[in-house]
Order: C-alpha cells, then sequence, then structure tokens
C-alpha cells in the first residue's frame, strides 16, 4: 500500500471513529468566576480546520478567537491557529503535542509563527500548564450538543455553548516565521547602553556612566551580534516582538500588555528576567547573620527564602505579572499565571545547590573572573599555591554551577562584569556554552561593575562565532557523562570567601566546627587539584542521599578526621 494511501486512510478513519468535524464552528458565551468583574473577554470562537498528516500521524488544526464583545462582526483580540495531535476540547490523559503554533493580533497587524532553531518544532508561551489555562477545555461533566461541548473551562472563567455551525471556510494565515533559540539565552541586563562607549578609569575614584535608552536603531545591531534576550519599555517592545528574540517588560501602566492577546506571543516571556542575589541578601540581612549559627542554618535559609521569593508575587516572585494584571482590573477567575523560567543572579556561586533546591530554573553567576585574585583566594586550602590557568579558574566556578543545578535538571550560565579581566572574557562566554550553560549575559550599570556596550557587541560576536562553529547537543536532553562528581556533605557549602556569619566558627579557626571546615576544604581542593592535573571534566555537588550517576568516578569528601 502506497504511503499517501496509508495516510488517507489514518485520517478518514479519525473523522469515522468520532473526530473532529473540519469546518464545525463552536460559539461560545464568557461566564465570570470572578466575584463583582467581568471576564476579560465576552465570547470564544472555536473552529476546525483540516487534518493533516504529519509524521505518520493524523493531526489537526483548529482556531481560537476570543472577543471583547460577543459580537461576531467585532475584531478579535487575537486569532490562534494551531496543529495538534489530538482534539484539544476533548478531556484526555494524553499530553496535547503542537506541530504548529501561529497567532495574529489585528490591533498590531501582526501574523507570526513560533519555531524552535533547533529540528523547527512549535514554540509555545512559558506560562506554567500553558494547554490547561491558555486552551479551551471541556468541563467535567459537560455534554455535547452537535458535537460540540456545552461548557468549557478557558483562562480561568467558563464558557457556555450559543451556536454551533458547519462548513465554515478554512483560511490559513499567512505567517512570519521566527525561529528562537531558548537553550541559549545571550543577554544585556538594562534597556539602556552607556554613552561613553568605552571604560572609564575607576581608580583612585569610581566613575559613573551616563546612559541613554536603546532606539530603534540599536536593536539590529544587538541582533546581528547575537543577544537574543532583551528588557524592554512598553516603548521599546515594538522593536522586537515580531524578531527572532526573546523578551521582558512589565505589565506597564499608559501602555498596558494586551491582555490575554500578548501572553500568546511565545517570545513574551514575562517581568522577570532574575531573582537578584538571594544569598548575598541573607548575608547582609541583620536579622540573620547575627543569629545564624550553622553551615545548615545557612543552607536551609537559602532554600526557604529562595522558595518563598520565587512563589510569591513580589518583585523578585513567579506571579510578579499575574500581581500587576490584577492591579490592571484584569479577572483571571482560579487561573493562576506563573512565570516559572527564571534564574537567580549571584554572586555565591558555591550555594547553587541550595537555591536550585528551592525551586527557581537556572543562576546566573556574577563573573569577576581575575586569575591573581582567584589564586590568592584558595592559596590557604591547598599545600601549595598553585598559577591556575585562565580555563582552569572558569572550570573551578562552572563545576559548582554546573554540579549545583544538574541534579535538579536545572541550568546555569555566567555573566560578564566589568570587574572581568577582559583577556579572560571571551574564554569565560566559549567555555562556559560548550559546558552546557543557558545564559550567557552582561552587566549593564553601576561604575565598576558595567561593561561597555561595544565591549559587549564584541563580547557577543565572538561567542555567536564560536556556536556557529561548535554546535552542541540539546540542554534539554539527558545530559551526557561526566568524567568526575566531587560530593560534599549535605548542608555544607565550599567558600573560599570570609565566613564570618557562620558563627559556629572561631574567628581564630581552632574550634571544632573550624577544623572539620578546614579539612573539608583541604581535601576537597586536593581533589580540585588532581581532576585539573588529570584534564578532569568535573563538577562539585552535594550528597543528598540520591544515587549520583551519569559520572565515570564518584568522590565523597568528608569532614571527619
Amino acid at each position: 500500500m502506497l504511503a499517501g494511501s496509508w495516510v488517507a486512510m489514518l485520517i478518514q478513519g479519525t473523522l469515522l471513529g468520532g473526530g473532529p468535524e473540519p469546518g464545525m464552528h463552536a460559539h461560545y458565551a464568557a461566564l465570570t468566576c470572578t466575584r463583582d468583574a467581568a471576564a476579560p473577554f465576552a465570547s470564544v470562537d472555536f473552529v476546525y480546520g483540516p487534518m493533516e498528516p504529519i509524521a505518520g500521524q493524523a493531526c489537526v488544526w483548529w482556531q481560537i478567537e476570543a472577543r471583547a464583545e460577543d459580537d461576531a462582526q467585532a475584531q478579535p483580540l487575537f486569532q490562534l491557529q494551531a496543529c495538534t495531535t489530538r482534539d484539544p476540547l476533548i478531556r484526555s490523559p494524553e499530553a496535547l503535542q503542537f506541530r504548529r503554533y501561529l497567532l495574529r493580533i489585528p490591533e498590531t497587524s501582526e501574523v507570526l509563527e513560533y519555531r524552535k532553531v533547533h529540528g523547527g518544532e512549535p514554540l509555545l508561551p512559558p506560562w506554567f500548564d500553558f494547554a490547561r489555562y491558555f486552551l479551551p477545555q471541556r468541563a467535567k461533566g459537560s455534554g455535547l450538543t452537535d458535537g460540540a461541548p456545552e461548557t468549557c473551562e478557558y483562562l480561568g472563567h467558563v464558557l457556555t455553548l450559543r451556536h454551533v455551525g458547519r462548513n465554515v471556510p478554512w483560511t490559513p494565515l499567512k505567517p512570519k516565521v521566527l525561529e528562537l533559540d531558548p537553550e541559549l539565552l545571550v543577554s544585556t541586563s538594562r534597556n539602556f547602553k552607556d554613552t561613553e562607549g568605552r571604560r572609564l578609569p575607576q581608580t583612585p575614584q569610581k566613575q559613573n556612566y551616563q546612559y541613554t535608552p536603546f532606539v530603534e536603531a540599536d536593536y539590529p545591531v544587538m541582533l546581528e551580534a547575537g543577544i537574543n534576550l532583551f528588557i524592554v519599555s512598553p516603548e521599546q517592545e515594538k522593536y522586537v516582538r515580531d524578531e527572532p528574540v526573546f523578551y521582558l517588560r512589565g505589565a506597564g501602566k499608559d501602555k498596558p500588555l494586551r491582555y490575554p492577546a500578548d501572553l500568546y506571543r511565545s517570545n513574551y516571556v514575562g517581568s522577570q528576567m532574575f531573582m537578584d542575589e538571594p544569598s548575598i541578601i541573607m548575608v547582609g540581612d541583620v536579622r540573620i547573620h547575627k543569629t545564624l549559627k550553622y553551615f545548615s542554618d545557612a543552607a536551609a535559609v537559602i532554600e526557604k527564602r529562595v522558595r518563598a521569593g520565587y512563589e510569591s508575587g513580589g518583585n523578585d516572585g513567579a506571579f510578579d505579572l499575574e500581581k500587576a494584571l490584577v492591579r490592571q482590573g484584569v479577572s483571571f477567575g482560579d487561573m493562576r499565571l506563573m512565570q516559572y523560567d527564571y534564574p537567580s543572579w549571584e554572586t555565591l556561586y558555591d550555594t547553587t545547590y541550595y537555591q536550585m533546591a528551592g525551586g527557581l530554573t537556572g543562576i546566573v553567576h556574577e563573573g569577576r573572573y581575575r586569575v591573581a585574585d582567584f589564586d590568592k583566594a584558595v592559596a590557604k586550602w591547598t599545600a601549595e599555591p598553585r598559577r591556575h590557568t585562565p580555563e582552569e579558574v572558569l572550570r573551578y566556578h562552572y563545576a559548582f554551577l554546573r554540579g549545583g543545578s544538574r541534579p535538579f535538571g536545572k541550568h546555569w550560565g555566567t555573566a560578564i562584569y566589568g570587574q572581568c579581566d577582559p583577556a579572560i572574557a571571551p574564554r569565560a562566554m566559549t567555555l562556559a556554552y560548550d559546558m552546557g550553560a543557558r545564559y550567557v549575559w552582561f552587566w549593564t550599570s553601576d561604575h565598576d561593575h558595567h561593561v561597555p556596550w561595544p565591549e559587549q557587541l564584541e563580547l557577543a560576536r565572538t561567542l555567536r562565532k564560536h556556536r556557529l562553529e561548535h554546535p552542541r547537543p540539546s540542554i534539554f536532553g539527558p545530559p551526557p557523562a561526566r568524567d568526575l562528581a566531587i560530593v560534599i556533605p549535605y548542608g555544607y557549602f565550599l567558600s573560599v570567601d570570609n565566613l564570618w556569619w557562620v558563627r559556629v566558627m572561631d574567628a581564630e579557626g581552632k574550634n571544632e566546627a573550624s577544623a572539620r571546615y578546614r579539612r573539608l576544604m583541604r581535601r576537597a581542593h586536593a581533589a580540585i587539584q588532581q581532576a585539573f592535573d588529570r584534564k578532569l571534566d568535573f563538577d562539585i555537588t552535594v550528597d543528598d542521599d540520591r544515587e549520583i550517576t551519569g559520572y565515570r568516578d564518584v568522590l565523597r569528601i568528608t569532614d571527619e578526621e
């Protein structure tokens, strides 16, 4: 039997078996599920398109249009066309798999299709439980009228069936295709640049830079350099929203987000770029560091602070955008709008494991890599002073980031700061990419922390050239086997800084707690030095009683005599 005939029979069998009928149209009115507030849409129209064979599977096209008024002639807030492996209106334990995802927003005259640059698969919006909340689903207990569910759940509210039609013409959208790379996010941390275009001397006195917002002409320059994640103001949004890049912005006031239309954009990723320095902020909190006594205190507090902040509607929280939209009058019913995919931005890289345990999806280290400073910091923990290579300095830091995030299936990266040795910065970016980093960022602002914009562009171009010449496997797949895991006891972290705030240790370093920590640090650094000498690809992680897999060798370090 010919392949085309087999596929045709498959599609016909799907239709005869009660599958969706092309051209069927269901018109719904909205029932609000928020007391004393209307739903943010008045009606929803759902239309079935043709069946299409993809990869030997009969897939169905369908379309959603939501309107602010219950008037078929009113312009829709948005129009979504998608092709999926099954009918989305049917409640099913089978996961809904997308084969195409296209969006039209009439107000902006945009028609866009979102695809992953690797493999060409559709890229969906980043919200937690997207299919559950953002697609209509047949409500439990709902009957059918003329083949359409009488009651559906949608965006936290309820849809009630008003009309079922037949033989509605299917008009495919003709989109601009955006191929996006969610596996490598290259970004500058602000929506402005310095006006000097060069480094300012920071001695004998620190100098701040003058800054100016990015304008339309700046964005093609940054896109060409390989930057693909932007923080934008509502005024700057129009320069990036239909480009193959990701962007962040708040709910806005004078130019608010178009709800729900803008949340169907797969390249709009929310309001939060990162959680700001949870470990550093803990150390600086007098309510903590004056009473915190044990290493395990710090580990537990970091994890719980991260979780509490992440699960909140605060400035660092995953529900920040939801809270802002509620303030603007958006009614969510029982829906939760969670921006779950963002990292922390942190100096204390050695606390990576405990931050990831708190729920964040990644960590970005504040990269101030300098060989002499590193040599001095680790010298007191090694048998002999060592002049490290720049690559060893980088691998040391990345071992904590990768080893602390891997147990949770999370991601890591680095951010280049002005204090980073400019000679090391290019390799810091390319090595991070080679080792599996997802985030490669730059810091903009604050005197000597700042990286001038021309340097950011040149570094981004260096990374772009490197990744084109050295494609890597997907970081979303199973991680490759590594040579060595150096494992420390749960509750500890290996810090080369002054741990004055861990008050179980005495200032002279002579009590039992200090002796245990010295043993742990010296043994761990001896193992690290040996790994350097043997050219091993190693991670540093925490023993949490799990089976540590994916390494050719596992070395557990203890603090015992």
